[in-house]
């Protein structure tokens, strides 16, 4: 599918041209970057895919629908897997995860509790909280169905994704118009903002 073209609101300020590594970012290339991150997150990685995608609500705006696509596509593929693997080695893949970076077993607990009161909403629920979705992945296999896990995943994936999405996008798009903010600028911006909340987030991890 081509790029669609840039808009005024989105993406670079009028008079400047995309970087090569911007188009790339923002099409294709990009595009499998969020799915192998969305797969990877799903998994063993500890960084969320809200990274990347809000880099690219920045970079490239409204084209980069595609992103979120296929980083929920990708948290599929990897819940899936996940699940399938706790269904048939529950101890080992709950083992797997436990070894993950800031990954603590008052977690499981917390999950386990939330699927057990709260059915397959906990997994919303967990997203907006900033449990992973593997640990929901894991645990999951002793309360539904793969199939009905697996229907959650998209609408409780994209809730975050879409919401990042369009704060990131929004603000660039202000930044550019009313302050003539340029692409380094938001990127270094975006950065301190990611280091920041991870900062805080580990440390309430590792300090609770």
């Amino acid at each position: 599918m081509p790029d669609m073209p840039v808009t005024q609101s989105f993406a670079t300020p009028a008079g400047s041209a995309e970087s090569a590594w911007e188009r790339s970012l923002a099409g294709r290339p990009g595009v499998l970057v969020a799915f192998l991150w969305g797969l990877a997150e799903a998994t063993f990685f500890f960084l969320i895919p809200d990274v990347f995608l809000s880099l690219v609500a920045i970079l490239g705006g409204r084209r980069t629908w595609r992103h979120i696509l296929a980083a929920i596509c990708g948290a599929l593929v990897g819940g899936a897997l996940l699940f399938h693997w706790a269904q048939a080695h529950p101890v080992q893949a709950h083992a797997a995860v436990a070894r993950v970076p800031f990954i603590r077993e008052r977690m499981f607990a917390q999950v386990d509790e939330g699927l057990r009161t709260q059915g397959l909403s906990a997994v919303f629920l967990g997203s907006v909280a900033g449990i992973p979705y593997k640990l929901y992945a894991v645990e999951a296999p002793r309360f539904t169905s793969q199939r009905d896990f697996l229907l959650a995943t998209p609408p409780a994936r994209a809730v975050r994704f879409v919401v990042l999405w369009i704060v990131f996008g929004g603000a660039a798009t202000w930044l550019r118009k009313r302050r003539k903010w340029r692409t380094p600028e938001l990127v270094r911006l975006h950065a301190v903002l990611w280091i920041v909340s991870y900062a805080f987030y580990w440390g309430r991890i590792v300090f609770r």
